[in-house]
């Protein structure tokens, strides 16, 4: 467990959501990746946000209610973006992520998101590693 890394248990496979992205569609990704958030990346790959279902929420009750035009992710995406690098153990990250710290991470080599990491793929990895040393006793 020591040496298992970020990359082992991240999603490779994300939604391709950028700032221009209008947010039904953004729900619609999210919900067809079953994911309640996912990074905002440039056409280079270059990670400039993260979108989840909180940002997404208000606006679509407010559109819902008064229908009215087309909101962009990037009206409503977070910049401020906490990530991992794939690199990054399974057992920093679970610590970090005992606070409230966030629960998904995208995961970055270089300026370059590579995945993305959520507590779900956390608890998996220890699960695994906690029913393993179950069977070695």
């Amino acid at each position: 467990m020591l040496n298992t890394k970020v990359k082992d248990f991240m999603q490779r496979k994300l939604p391709t959501i950028t700032p221009e992205t209008e947010m039904t569609v953004a729900i619609t990704e999210l919900q067809k990746f079953d994911l309640i958030g996912a990074p905002v990346f440039n056409e280079d790959k270059c990670l400039v946000g993260f979108i989840s279902e909180q940002e997404l929420l208000q606006p679509l009750m407010q559109n819902s209610y008064f229908c009215e035009g087309v909101v962009k992710v990037k009206q409503l995406m977070q910049t401020d973006v906490v990530t991992v690098s794939s690199d990054t153990n399974i057992i920093e990250l679970a610590e970090n992520m005992k606070t409230n710290k966030p629960k998904n991470y995208p995961v970055v080599d270089g300026t370059k998101v590579v995945g993305l990491i959520n507590r779900s793929d956390i608890l998996k990895a220890l699960f695994e590693h906690y029913l393993s040393c179950q069977s070695h006793s």
